[in-house]
């Protein structure tokens, strides 16, 4: 595999933190890449029938939802950590492991980058190419591991690119992290949407540093409630316990999450149907309106939209007819005429495709 070029590996990651998810009131949010079909109705039911405690504290640590996590992946709950969002999680582990020469695969979720500054870490980046599909050199990341890398951060499938290292692919990474005695932090937010939903969750205790941040916040549309968790050997998240501050999770969305877990396979079988079916077809019309669609295999698209004479901002002509979607321009590895799409209804899609197909019109 080819070398990076000159200058594109020692680049500190500046700090972003514009993120999708609060659009305009009236506006249909394809900036937050959330389930389509919503919370399960059990999730909701069990919302209303918990506010009846919200007078009683939680259970300090959330024992009970990471066994009933460990009992859904199969792993053993010494293995689990749960708290309140994977973006907790994140700077909690970026504390607590005190990296000196972290690397992050880039363009992706910026707080990872922001919880290493957080700590007083410099993350210098891998950076993904737009001419490349953003796909992922294993020649760069062991530049990074030569070039002194204590730790490794990926997404997968990646976001915003949506995406996805195959799992041998991603295990000879951790592997090669683990040859050069270098933490592989895996971001799995998105996993249970992606086209091979399988999870690199099986190596962890077999490889001492590697870690997969999870996130239920994604698959069953509750950001509301905040809530994620870390896999990784029962010594790392004995550590990680011990700095996370009591009652991070609340009670409601404690007994929201084991309300979801409770109906999991079935309603992420009909997740992963729908985002099937929508995905391609959305691809397919973007790209019949020339504008440019990188191949994903998560629940969003991103997208690039020459400016080259246009009269108006994509994001600002979408939002104008009441569609928020995710402007990329300053999130570090993209830049302007960079977008993320999150994948929604067939009505919705279609909406965002006819928006679309006005402002390519008024381009011409």
């Amino acid at each position: 595999m080819g070398r990076l070029k000159k200058g594109t590996l020692l680049q500190p990651i500046p700090f972003d933190r514009t993120h999708g998810g609060n659009p305009q009131t009236g506006c249909v949010d394809f900036s937050a890449s959330l389930n389509p079909l919503g919370p399960p109705a059990e999730a909701v039911q069990a919302y209303h029938d918990a506010i009846g405690r919200i007078s009683t504290y939680p259970s300090p640590y959330a024992y009970q939802l990471e066994r009933r996590i460990a009992a859904w992946l199969q792993l053993d709950p010494s293995m689990i950590i749960a708290a309140n969002g994977s973006t907790r999680l994140l700077y909690l582990t970026a504390s607590v492991l005190r990296l000196r020469s972290p690397f992050v695969v880039i363009p992706t979720f910026s707080e990872i980058a922001n919880a290493l500054m957080a700590a007083q870490a410099t993350p210098l980046s891998i950076v993904l190419k737009s001419e490349d599909q953003f796909r992922l050199e294993f020649r760069q990341l062991r530049d990074a591991l030569e070039a002194g890398a204590d730790g490794v951060f990926l997404g997968r499938p990646n976001n915003p690119t949506g995406t996805l290292l195959g799992l041998d692919e991603t295990f000879e990474i951790a592997r090669e992290c683990a040859r050069h005695e270098a933490w592989c932090v895996i971001d799995e937010a998105f996993i249970e949407f992606a086209d091979d939903p399988r999870s690199v969750c099986a190596l962890v205790g077999s490889i001492p540093k590697l870690l997969v941040l999870r996130s239920l916040t994604k698959i069953f549309a509750i950001a509301g409630l905040r809530l994620g968790y870390l896999l990784g050997s029962p010594e790392v998240v004995r550590s990680l316990r011990e700095a996370l501050e009591p009652w991070s999770i609340s009670t409601v969305a404690e007994q929201v999450a084991l309300a979801c877990l409770d109906v999991a396979e079935p309603f992420i079988t009909r997740t992963r149907a729908l985002i099937a079916k929508e995905r391609p077809l959305l691809e397919h019309n973007l790209r019949r309106l020339g504008i440019k669609v990188f191949p994903s295999s998560a629940n969003f698209v991103m997208v690039s939209v020459s400016h080259e004479n246009a009269r108006r901002e994509f994001s600002d002509h979408l939002q104008s007819r009441g569609i928020a979607i995710r402007n990329l321009a300053t999130l570090p590895g993209c830049g302007r005429g960079f977008y993320r799409i999150a994948v929604r209804s067939h009505l919705e899609n279609e909406r965002l495709t006819n928006a679309a197909a006005d402002y390519a019109g008024n381009q011409s």
